[in-house]
């Protein structure tokens, strides 16, 4: 079986830490902590309550719940009893990961860097209108694993002229992986 879109977008040998490795290659539940800081301003307003985006907050518990269905993975994120979900496949025509949240649509392009996966945007679409080159919200999105293992997170946009998008960024621990066969 494929791994997740995210693995799929990377060049053939690249390394990719343990528990990165072991997030984006099976379904699965998992569970940490994590602190959300969400931008300011009624057009960032719209646009996360467009992506079903949480509110701001501050060490709340976090689960996310892995799940696959062919070649599309569902992530469903639990904020404290906020949910957000996102569908990801793998677009070979832009040959990006997609991601649809509500209704904003992502293509993100991701590469490894002293074993960080770091994410960037390379489209967005909003109510089916792709949102033109130099309004693109800027990622500094990167996941790692921590010295204990952890995976660990750090998802982060910002609008030009706008300021911050959101940024959530916390860890994750496995509560139960399904090991998808190979």
């Amino acid at each position: 079986m494929e791994p997740d879109p995210f693995l799929q977008s990377l060049p053939a040998g690249v390394e990719v830490p343990l528990a990165l490795q072991q997030l984006h290659s099976n379904t699965g539940h998992y569970a940490g902590r994590c602190d959300i800081v969400e931008g300011r301003g009624w057009l960032i307003r719209l646009a996360l309550h467009l992506g079903r985006f949480p509110r701001s907050a501050n060490d709340i518990p976090v689960q996310v719940r892995i799940d696959r269905d062919d070649d599309t993975w569902q992530w469903v994120r639990d904020f404290d009893g906020h949910t957000t979900r996102s569908l990801l496949t793998f677009d070979h025509g832009a040959d990006c990961v997609r991601e649809r949240l509500g209704w904003l649509t992502l293509w993100l392009e991701p590469e490894v860097e002293a074993e960080h996966l770091l994410i960037h945007i390379r489209g967005l679409s909003i109510l089916g209108l792709r949102c033109p080159a130099f309004l693109l919200p800027r990622s500094s999105t990167v996941e790692w694993q921590s010295e204990t293992g952890d995976f660990c997170f750090d998802v982060s946009a910002k609008m030009p002229g706008l300021g911050v998008f959101i940024r959530y960024r916390g860890w994750l621990k496995p509560v139960h992986v399904q090991m998808d066969p190979d």
